[in-house]
């Protein structure tokens, strides 16, 4: 939280992303009155946070919300979302422009929104008393904490895809949907607000938007980090929560409801970021917080979270902005009803425009942790039950697990909306009539015990989720199709990765695949706007017609900008060259390869361009550089080193060096040995001549190391969520949870000027301590201070290849050089030289 809105977060980019536009018809703001009485609703949890003299952080709810109705007469994604983004901006503007003076002339901190009509403030007694007297002031209401999204301790199941569809998904009958009626979600988009997402998941990363034909990604307009947590604005999820929920949505491999769907997401903690999501939804914008697109944003949004505290009262806002934009808002019911206790449902799945699910087991019942309605206001709730009980989906290590709650319910319903809105895209942004058609479409399950009826009560609302059963009831009969090619003009030539922006009876976004081909099965007949796009080529916009019961065969030309053959040589900082690195536009499907020289090749158009470098191995880090692109100028760049505050770097060489005595470590993490070295080493400018050999793949100088297979590198992101962790010097060749069995063993070896360290066929263990593929790895200590790793994969999967590993070094002090933390950086061959 910053004072006069000058952060620079993305939070606080999109919130501050205002827009000039006519006035509305609200009523003027209010000013303050200090001597009138107080005007403004204040919580008690409030006055009492500020009662001590001290400062708390609350929110402030404004007068006048915008109308909203305009956006119903407007078609498309692009014209609605647009219409309500702008309105709500231009409400907000104009209702909160004197407070926001306010609050400037008192130096108080705070962040305005314009999804809901409110800002977060921070502030002592005297400016809750202030603001309480002002006429455009409504309520102030706590800053509730919203309690982590952490997945309960993951379920023994099966790691590997199953050859049939999950019970779960043939409860719903989603797999019927696919096989007799040929509909697995094409067309659709899907997002979630979560813990992130782990986008390389094999199930999951064919499906997200920002993969290219190429397997490169592009995260603009796909993924947005409200929390700032995520390295580099990458999609990250340590929690494990929200890769789970998506692979439930769209997952292959038999675990996703609508695995044609494709996905975005963003990640989010307190309340404050989960309204910076819900904006960001409305209208997606690049990883800058700039350029927002609403006709890029998703169709459906998952909400697997929920506040126990009394939140404040304007979510409801967030969600029918959503609502009026033509996005679903699906909310889990949360987990709260223990031992089916009635009137748990807290908030958002409370509100009436959530479509809130419960969790069933495979039994048809309702789990007894799900939570129950009625909601405070007598309304009762959840709308509809799914399988949320002993669900297997997508983990971050790349396999699959099973959990439990209603966060695995939510996403069936995400995924049925998807396959709903694809069959019958007549359909598509109609929250009502959708929401209908899922109701009276539900399997009832009768349990009146919180009240209701067979039909519709407290613990279960419609009843079981049929999706099949729901499309077939859609009006799938009044559809055409459309596909093509998009072309290179002059040449005829496909373009890959192209874009076609769909608007008229409904609007979409396609892209072509590999081949250049763009398709859409199922499109309301009408006329169509479509405007194709590909880098390096002009827009071209054409008209298309769709018949009903036709597929109209159209390809598209897109013309050629001007552009040169661009040139470089790629280096490290440290002057050697960069070979293998990657060079591309940022946001296109492009790239080049440098040679062994660091030397590449790049047909680029003319004109300013933003390139990113990607080396080929973790001892240079990626760099992001602004290029004028003209005739004849080379471009070089030079690539900054992976380092830390000693001075530490490393090259991509390393030999593997086998021990020849073995020491007496074996079993799981806890088990070590203090050993003498032959020499000195120097770590850290410290001198040392023992250390301790750990079965977990750490090497201590300073102490025995903790028997905690979790520790972290302490200058990483990681270190926030983990505060237990106490510097040490260390070195990590492979900190993992590993189990030293009577197949593996830690063994020495040792020269005049080396010291050895072999942890051979060692087996890697999950975070349930189930056994995964086994990995050998060796750390060579020289007499001058540099260490040597190197590996062998003898069963390479997520866990020998660094999902759950720390690699690089510690200090006392807390530097550290942090070559890879939880990363898929390790392979089979792989060799790393660190030098101080």
């Amino acid at each position: 939280m910053i004072a006069d809105m000058v952060s620079m977060s993305n939070t606080a980019r999109l919130a501050m992303a205002m827009v000039t536009v006519a006035a509305v018809g609200l009523p003027l703001n209010g000013v303050p009155a200090h001597a009138a009485a107080p005007r403004a609703v204040v919580a008690e949890a409030v006055r009492e946070q500020v009662a001590d003299g001290g400062s708390a952080t609350f929110w402030v709810t404004v007068a006048g919300r915008a109308d909203l109705s305009g956006a119903r007469a407007r078609e498309g994604k692009a014209a609605k979302g647009g219409y309500v983004r702008t309105t709500l901006i231009a409400a907000a503007e104009r209702s909160q422009a004197s407070l926001r003076g306010f609050l400037r002339e008192r130096r108080a901190a705070f962040q305005p929104y314009w999804i809901a009509n409110a800002l977060r403030v921070t502030g002592d007694r005297r400016l809750v008393d202030d603001l309480a007297r002002r006429t455009d002031v409504v309520k102030i209401e706590p800053d509730p904490e919203v309690p982590p999204i952490v997945p309960a301790r993951p379920e023994a199941g099966k790691a590997r895809a199953g050859a049939d569809p999950e019970w779960n998904i043939q409860r719903i009958k989603a797999d019927r949907v696919w096989n007799e009626l040929g509909v697995r979600g094409e067309g659709v988009v899907v997002a979630n607000i979560d813990t992130g997402v782990w986008f390389q998941h094999p199930a999951l990363l064919p499906s997200y938007r920002g993969t290219f034909s190429t397997g490169r990604v592009n995260h603009n307009y796909n993924w947005f980090d409200a929390s700032g947590q995520c390295p580099g604005n990458t999609p990250c999820d340590e929690e494990e929560h929200g890769t789970h929920v998506m692979g439930i949505e769209v997952g292959a491999q038999q675990v996703g409801v609508a695995p044609g769907a494709r996905w975005i997401a963003a990640r989010a903690g307190g309340l404050d970021e989960f309204v910076a999501a819900g904006q960001w939804m409305l209208a997606p914008t690049d990883l800058t917080g700039a350029n927002p697109r609403p006709e890029l944003a998703p169709d459906v949004i998952n909400n697997s979270w929920r506040v126990r505290d009394a939140p404040p009262g304007f979510y409801g806002d967030v969600i029918a902005a959503w609502i009026a934009a033509g996005i679903f808002p699906v909310v889990a019911a949360g987990n709260d009803s223990l031992g089916g206790a009635c009137e748990t449902m807290h908030w958002p799945p409370s509100l009436a425009e959530a479509y809130t699910v419960a969790n069933a087991t495979a039994g048809n019942e309702i789990n007894p942790t799900s939570s129950r309605g009625p909601a405070s206001d007598g309304r009762t709730k959840p709308d509809i039950s799914a399988p949320g009980s002993g669900i297997r989906s997508t983990q971050t290590d790349g396999e699959f697990a099973e959990q439990t709650g209603t966060s695995q319910a939510a996403p069936h319903v995400a995924g049925a909306v998807a396959l709903l809105w694809s069959a019958a895209p007549a359909l598509k942004g109609d929250i009502a009539a959708t929401r209908r058609l899922l109701d009276d479409t539900a399997g009832p399950i009768p349990d009146l015990s919180c009240g209701g009826t067979a039909e519709f009560n407290n613990v279960a609302g419609h009843g079981m989720l049929d999706v099949y059963k729901a499309v077939q009831a859609a009006p799938r009969a009044d559809v055409g199709g459309l596909r093509g090619v998009v072309r290179r003009a002059g040449t005829g030539r496909p373009l890959p990765d192209a874009t076609v922006r769909l608007s008229g009876p409904r609007s979409v976004v396609l892209t072509t695949d590999a081949t250049g081909t763009y398709r859409l099965d199922r499109a309301v007949p009408g006329t169509y706007t479509a405007t194709a796009s590909a880098f390096g080529h002009a827009e071209n916009t054409t008209s298309l017609t769709v018949r009903r019961g036709k597929t109209l065969m159209s390809d598209l030309t897109v013309r050629p900008l001007a552009a040169t053959t661009v040139t470089g040589v790629v280096h490290r900082a440290d002057g050697l060259p960069a070979a293998g690195a990657v060079v591309t536009p940022v946001d296109a499907p492009v790239l080049a390869r440098t040679d062994a020289d660091g030397r590449y090749r790049l047909d680029l158009p003319l004109g300013r361009m933003e390139l990113r470098t990607e080396p080929a191995d973790r001892c240079a880090l990626p760099l992001d550089t602004s290029a004028t692109v003209a005739a004849g100028a080379p471009i070089n760049i030079t690539l900054p080193l992976r380092t830390d505050a000693y001075g530490h770097t490393c090259t991509a060489t390393g030999s593997y060096r086998a021990g020849t005595v073995a020491l007496p470590v074996s079993g799981r993490a806890g088990a070590a040995v203090q050993v003498a070295l032959p020499f000195a080493m120097p770590l850290y400018g410290q001198p040392y001549t023992s250390v301790w050999v750990a079965a977990d793949g750490v090497i201590g100088f300073s102490g025995k190391p903790e028997p905690d297979w979790g520790d972290q590198l302490p200058s990483t992101w990681w270190v926030e969520t983990l505060p237990r962790f106490t510097p040490e010097v260390a070195v990590f060749p492979f900190h993992s949870r590993l189990d030293v069995d009577a197949q593996a063993g830690v063994f020495i070896a040792e020269t005049a000027d080396a010291f050895v360290v072999e942890w051979r066929n060692v087996r890697t263990l999950n975070r349930v301590g189930e056994g995964r593929g086994r990995i050998s790895f060796s750390a060579t200590l020289h007499r001058d201070g540099s260490i040597e790793f190197a590996y062998r994969v003898a069963e390479p999967d997520g866990w020998t290849a660094g999902r759950n590993a720390v690699v690089g070094l510690t200090d006392i002090n807390g530097d550290a050089f942090a070559y890879s933390d939880h990363d898929l950086a390790v392979n089979d061959g792989l060799g790393v030289t660190l030098r101080p």
